[in-house]
């Protein structure tokens, strides 16, 4: 085994006060280093210029909107679609990449493993591929990916993360509660936010590593 473990990262961006950052929006265009404006916000987001851009995409589910390949529309029809003040908007997805991959590996890499782990499910996804030379004077190379979090449904319409199950009495009607509202709980539609997760993707994104660098013939971790 090349590698035992990855670095990682992952942070909500949303209108809550414990998101990272209000806009999908902003996040877009920062990590492919790209001038981008929310039509949300009427906010244009000016991403700070670096030359460590390897390579960009945006991957969908075969029944998405074929012009959400615009990252521009992509997110901004995320942003347009959520009405709640703390609402989440989007993952942001940071993972470390073996240094001894090359450019083109590297971007093929991670375009399969993102089909296979968030495409499949449902996701549209963002990537940018970085190569950039840490604090220590090390080669850095890491890719952000970044995901909605509401389905995609088939007739390429965003669906509901959750619906409300009413609660009804014997007779079939609605049970109302004291404060005139109707006793409901809420469902997940979908387990797209499930913490679990976040272990799973690690855990494939190191048995991919693995695999590309036995198929290679890395030995030894560099």
């Amino acid at each position: 085994m090349v590698v035992k473990s990855v670095s990682s990262r992952a942070s909500i961006i949303g209108r809550g006060a414990k998101c990272r950052g209000k806009s999908a929006v902003e996040q877009s265009g920062y990590i492919p280093r790209t001038i981008m404006y929310s039509e949300y916000y009427g906010e244009t987001y000016f991403p700070k210029p670096a030359e460590d851009l390897v390579s960009t995409g945006v991957l969908l589910p075969d029944h998405a909107p074929r012009e959400y390949l615009d990252h521009s529309v992509l997110w901004n029809s995320v942003e347009k679609v959520e009405k709640h003040a703390k609402v989440q908007l989007c993952r942001l997805n940071k993972y470390s990449l073996p240094n001894w991959m090359s450019h083109e590996l590297a971007d093929k890499f991670v375009q399969d493993f993102i089909k296979r782990n968030f495409v499949s499910k449902g996701m549209c996804a963002e990537y940018a591929i970085h190569d950039s030379v840490n604090e220590k004077g090390e080669r850095n190379l890491h890719v952000h990916i970044l995901l909605t979090m509401r389905p995609i449904l088939e007739n390429g319409k965003w669906g509901e993360k959750s619906r409300k199950v009413y609660k009804y009495d014997k007779d079939g009607n609605k049970i109302k509660k004291k404060n005139g509202r109707y006793d409901c709980t809420t469902e997940k539609t979908t387990d797209l936010d499930d913490k679990e997760n976040a272990r799973k993707w690690r855990q494939d994104l190191v048995e991919s590593i693995n695999k590309v660098a036995e198929e290679i013939g890395i030995e030894d971790e560099r």
